[in-house]
């Protein structure tokens, strides 16, 4: 389900740039008055906004998978 977001009229300008690949761009909102931020993830041309609750659920989802698919085989630690 799509939110609006009040963040959503500050300008661009404002995010800090966390991450900057050649796919997809990752920012961080400005804090709020509670002292959260937002999370934004910018790829082909979308943008989607992450309370701190549903970016680090988005993180956990992301270890957990790359943890499966990309398992050592055999001992790596001989």
């Amino acid at each position: 389900m799509m939110r609006c977001h009040t963040s959503m009229k500050r300008s661009r300008r404002e995010w800090k740039e966390l991450y900057d690949g050649d796919y997809h761009t990752l920012y961080e909102t400005e804090k709020n008055k509670k002292g959260d931020s937002d999370y934004i993830l910018s790829y082909r041309g979308m943008y989607v906004w992450f309370n701190v609750k549903e970016f680090s659920e988005l993180i956990d989802g992301f270890r957990e998978v790359s943890d499966k698919l990309f398992k050592p085989k055999g001992d790596c630690y001989k």
